[in-house]
């Protein structure tokens, strides 16, 4: 009778747990979640036939894991993709991606953009000033991911990001924090507003 009481008991939670995840996320049947970050990502490889997704890319792509686990980068000859993903009670959904490539960084040069910025729940920053050591991105320092290695054409370019929005299942920009930029000797170079 016991044992009885405790099946009905671990029943009533997963249904709740799962009821809840539903309602979050419209996933009922779980089709879309994942017990490992590993295995949304193979999925989401899998549904994403593209041709700057080729084989060969994939094969020669470094995946870059940085200290946020929601995230993971794949970087390639002129390709970085930064790919965001979610996570919901202890399954994990498909990520949103950011991708930069050659073209957008020859849309930087052609502009004289030196301070990229984009958002999609990580605030994300692409620098050309060479004096640049440090980012701040509200109060928390950004993470660095040097793009020299990986393009022809990137000279000094840095890549700064940070998820700023772990919990959102999507974003929309602008983020609504002040990127800082700091100096080797921790002084402000540029102060700017995403607003």
């Amino acid at each position: 009778m016991k044992l009885i009481r405790v099946f009905i008991f671990i029943l009533i939670v997963f249904l709740l747990v799962w009821f809840i995840y539903f309602l979050k996320t419209g996933d009922l049947f779980l089709k879309d979640s994942y017990f490992t970050k590993e295995r949304a990502y193979q999925a989401w490889v899998n549904e994403n036939r593209r041709t700057e997704l080729s084989s060969e890319f994939l094969k020669n792509a470094k995946k870059i894991e940085p200290t946020d686990k929601q995230l993971l980068i794949l970087a390639g000859e002129n390709k970085i993709y930064q790919l965001r993903f979610w996570k919901e009670f202890f399954l994990w959904r498909g990520p949103s991606v950011y991708r930069i490539d050659d073209e957008d960084l020859k849309n930087m040069e052609e502009k004289d953009i030196e301070y990229d910025l984009h958002f999609n729940c990580v605030a994300t920053a692409i620098t050309e000033n060479s004096n640049i050591t440090k980012v701040k991105i509200g109060e928390n320092e950004a993470d660095l991911l040097p793009l020299t290695p990986y393009f022809n054409e990137a000279k000094n370019l840095k890549m700064w990001f940070l998820n700023i929005q772990p919990d959102a299942l999507d974003c929309q920009g602008p983020s609504g924090k002040t990127f800082i930029f700091y100096d080797k000797n921790g002084e402000v170079i540029k102060k700017i507003e995403d607003n």
